[in-house]
């Protein structure tokens, strides 16, 4: 991963998921992003891909679809058993990895405190959401022609229906909409959600 230790000693953790794409110069660039936005936070940004990086969509897509469940879930693991038993560990995440935000709250357990998704594929296992310990803030598009909003209207009732917190925001814009390199990237949407991120951490921090 890449790894960006707090300034003194913290056991808050932000994790930071990748696009399918891999970990690439755009996530390393979000990461300090929040990094540098919020107080004494260790942020590492996952290497889901085990140091491939995609420059194609071709070559994303066959990355993606090569990325087994268990790896990934090794991954998220490992990166719980670094930041310790006492860590607060909050995720964010896009496209690929906004799903795997909330994978990864969800394998955190008891020590999950708080989640980030864009435009993410939900989960709609009921055992599994019910797992889930934390807030979810999500920021989706209704364009987004792989993620209805009839999945994410779903979603959003099955973990009310849990008791779980969730705030939802449906942008007028497509899927991937948060990055500066997609086609239909909404530079107003993204400012909006990333301040509604930056406020849903803070709040939790």
């Amino acid at each position: 991963g890449y790894f960006i230790p707090a300034k003194k000693k913290s056991n808050k953790w932000l994790f930071v998921i990748q696009e399918w794409w891999g970990l690439n110069d755009y996530i390393k660039k979000e990461a300090e992003t929040f990094y540098s936005e919020l107080e004494n936070v260790n942020v590492i940004a996952l290497d889901m891909y085990d140091g491939k990086v995609a420059t194609t969509r071709d070559s994303a897509a066959v990355y993606m679809k090569a990325a087994q469940p268990t790896r990934l879930e090794n991954i998220v693991k490992g990166a719980v058993a670094y930041a310790g038993s006492d860590a607060k560990i909050f995720t964010v995440g896009w496209c690929f990895g906004g799903g795997w935000s909330l994978q990864s709250s969800i394998l955190a357990g008891k020590q999950a405190a708080g989640c980030i998704m864009y435009y993410g594929r939900p989960e709609n296992n009921i055992e599994k959401l019910k797992t889930l310990n934390c807030d979810v803030i999500g920021f989706f598009g209704s364009q987004d022609k792989g993620i209805s909003l009839d999945i994410v209207t779903n979603f959003e009732q099955n973990l009310k229906s849990l008791g779980k917190n969730i705030d939802l925001t449906i942008y007028d814009a497509g899927h991937g909409f948060a990055n500066p390199s997609n086609p239909v990237y909404n530079k107003s949407a993204t400012e909006e959600a990333h301040q509604k991120a930056i406020a849903f951490l803070k709040a939790r921090l």
